[in-house]
């Protein structure tokens, strides 16, 4: 209402200026025509000349502006078309305009809204041709599908969105599908270098010969390339193995023939690697040494021979199972005894490397059990105590880890071989007995080695007693040891009737004949440290074993014994021999009179008892 009143009041103040514009022009039209003396008639014209040409005017202002509103409503329905065609095809919602607005206002508004949609419109129909060319060429080398986007039409920001992705995944494929092609290309390039190959077929060839942009890396081209890669490490392997096998056939043919070492270096040196050069000289060397192996039987036989004999040992066969194969021992070295022995050695060979497990698992157990072997023989030797800088707290490391080892392992082994004979059926033997029996008897004849040693230490020191019994020798005991004192003096020596001084002469002496048991009294004296040992409750000996007074029982009974023949006085060896248990006690190593006497009850009262009396002969009873 406002703006109305407004306009009504601009109209009519715009009235009345044209009123007061047109009467004092007319007033002027008047005072011309009054000077001119222009007829009254004439005026009535010239008003209506000046009338028509005023409303002329103003139907030709009005016919302008009737044009202008026409077209701002063309201008207006032109956008708003134009509009709602671009928000369909940006996705956008549509301009609704707000009530009240002017033509000339919503024409601009429109328009301005037109103008942005457009500019939009363009970009993104930039950005599309854009990234469909960079779409397109990836899509051409890896050979693939380009994104779909409607033709004529503008893509959204979403599928503008995808279409990048699109566009970084096939990147990131044309990337990693191209460092797989360089790799495999030079894997291809040095397989058939390494194969004595030329490339035959047109993928071939475009693969090494052609530019490596050039290729195609599709997914069918890359599969191609995979199983062709595959394809020549396959023969690569398989000349490999071949070289490998034909290597280990010459090899052995060199063992069993005994061929140089320099003769075989020389070949090795000239004939590296698998091409079938190398092969093809391989092969003729394998020819070569057949015909001398032909040639040389005999030799041949007995390197066979030597290599079945390592098969046994590493297969823990007994005796009895190498006995069984009676060709080992035949002396007629023909092409049939060859063939045997290379039958033997390849059924051993199969037997070893089906069992491999089985056999390391007993191999080490052997070594433990040989370990344990030599830290008992280590045990039993006195110089190891001379050791310094630890060894022998190393050693007991060892030993207690060897200790610890030794059953886990024999578990194992068991548990192995309790799993193959279940698989196979079949009984699984060392040295001809099931695992487990073959360790009992090797712990049993490990105790019996004992209890023989302990036998031969017996034996020995009871010969080293008979020997110093015959020849007068002292012990080997050391005087500290014997005495635990510094003696003062040579002892005097006891004559055989119970009175002291020197022996009678050696040249007086005549053979003493005895029988079973003699005794030779102890010809000096204890050291006086040993008679001032303080009696206590701790070190009091019980009466029934303290030792005689000297001079009592033992002197008569030697007294008596020598009284016949005193030539026999100067027999002064301080032995003991006994009849019955063939041992020999040495006396004089005893340091007192006291061990003395302990020594000679604990060792030879059973004899001295049980021994049977002669008229040559007298016991003595303690």
């Amino acid at each position: 209402m406002a703006i109305s009143s407004t306009s009504k009041s601009n109209a009519e103040k715009m009235a009345n200026e044209l009123a007061h514009s047109l009467e004092a022009t007319m007033g002027r039209l008047q005072n011309i025509w009054d000077e001119i003396g222009i007829m009254e008639e004439q005026r009535k014209d010239r008003r209506k000349v000046v009338l028509h040409h005023l409303q002329a005017l103003l139907e030709e202002m009005v016919a302008e502006e009737e044009n202008l509103r026409t077209r701002l409503l063309q201008s207006v329905e032109d956008c708003g078309k134009e509009l709602l065609k671009i928000s369909k095809e940006l996705h956008v919602p549509v301009y609704e305009p707000e009530e009240g607005l002017t033509i000339l206002t919503l024409e601009k508004e429109l328009r301005i809204r037109v103008d942005t949609l457009s500019k939009e419109k363009h970009d993104r129909m930039k950005q599309l041709g854009s990234l469909q060319e960079k779409e397109q060429q990836l899509c051409d080398t890896l050979c693939t599908t380009p994104f779909y986007i409607a033709p004529d039409t503008v893509p959204s920001n979403d599928q503008l969105a995808k279409l990048r992705q699109h566009i970084s995944t096939l990147q990131t494929e044309k990337n990693t599908r191209q460092e797989l092609f360089l790799e495999t290309k030079r894997k291809i390039i040095t397989f058939l270098d390494d194969l004595d190959l030329t490339p035959n077929s047109s993928f071939e060839r475009d693969v090494v010969c052609e530019d490596e942009e050039s290729f195609v890396l599709s997914s069918d081209n890359m599969a191609t390339l995979k199983t062709l890669c595959a394809e020549l490490e396959k023969k690569q392997n398989d000349l490999i193995a071949l070289a490998s096998d034909l290597r280990i056939q010459v090899t052995t043919l060199w063992d069993r023939l005994m061929v140089e070492q320099a003769e075989r270096e020389a070949f090795n040196r000239d004939n590296q690697g698998f091409k079938p050069r190398v092969l093809k000289a391989l092969r003729e060397e394998i020819e070569r040494c057949r015909e001398l192996k032909l040639q040389n039987i005999r030799r041949y036989v007995e390197g066979l021979r030597a290599e079945i004999t390592q098969f046994w040992n590493k297969c823990y066969f007994s005796q009895e199972q190498r006995n069984q194969f009676t060709e080992f021992f035949s002396d007629d070295f023909t092409e049939d005894l060859l063939e045997v022995h290379d039958q033997q050695v390849a059924r051993l060979k199969q037997y070893y490397d089906n069992n491999r497990d089985i056999l390391k698992f007993v191999e080490k157990w052997e070594d433990l059990w040989k370990k344990m072997l030599e830290f008992e023989r280590r045990a039993n030797d006195p110089s190891r105590y001379n050791n310094r800088g630890g060894g022998l707290l190393q050693e007991e490391k060892e030993r207690k880890k060897v200790h610890k080892l030794l059953p886990k392992v024999e578990e194992e082994v068991s548990r192995a071989i309790k799993e193959y004979e279940q698989k196979t059926g079949q009984p699984f033997l060392v040295d001809g007995c099931p695992f487990l029996d073959y360790v009992t008897a090797q712990w049993n004849k490990h105790n019996e080695e004992k209890e023989q040693e302990k036998h031969r230490r017996h034996v020995a020191k009871a010969k080293q007693l008979e020997e110093e019994q015959k020849n007068g020798s002292r012990p080997a005991t050391t005087p500290k040891r014997r005495f635990l004192t510094t003696p003062t003096k040579t002892p005097t020596k006891r004559k055989m009737d119970g009175t002291f001084g020197p022996s009678p002469s050696p040249a007086k002496k005549t053979p003493m004949h005895h029988s079973s048991v003699m005794f030779a009294s102890p010809l000096h004296r204890p050291p006086r440290s040993c008679k001032k040992t303080p009696k206590t409750p701790g070190n009091r000996l019980p009466k029934q074993n303290r030792p005689p007074l000297p001079g009592s029982g033992l002197r008569k009974a030697l007294a008596e014994r020598n009284t016949p023949d005193r030539s026999h006085a100067g027999f002064s060896t301080s032995t003991m021999s006994g009849a019955s248990s063939g041992t020999n006690t040495s006396l004089m190593s005893c340091g007192t009179y006291s061990e003395f006497s302990r020594e000679l009850r604990t060792d030879c009262r059973s004899s001295v008892i049980n021994s049977t009396r002669s008229p040559d002969e007298e016991v003595v009873h303690l």
